[in-house]
């Protein structure tokens, strides 16, 4: 009976701490996605075209 009690604490211990790393990955995940949405709901600023900070540049051609 102890060896059954021993296993399913073990076994319990072993999938806490399973549980406990999923939810830090998701949490990690969550937290790059609300960084996303936020820098995609800024209205771009003054010279930056795109959402990633690279500027667009126009070439002006003289005829």
């Amino acid at each position: 009976m102890r060896k059954s009690v021993n296993a399913a604490l073990i076994q319990n211990e072993e999938t806490t701490e399973e549980l406990v790393g999923i939810l830090t990955a998701i949490s990690v995940v969550s937290k790059r996605l609300a960084k996303k949405l936020a820098t995609l709901e800024k209205p771009p600023d003054e010279g930056r075209d795109e959402p990633d900070g690279t500027a667009e540049t126009a070439v002006a051609h003289a005829d």
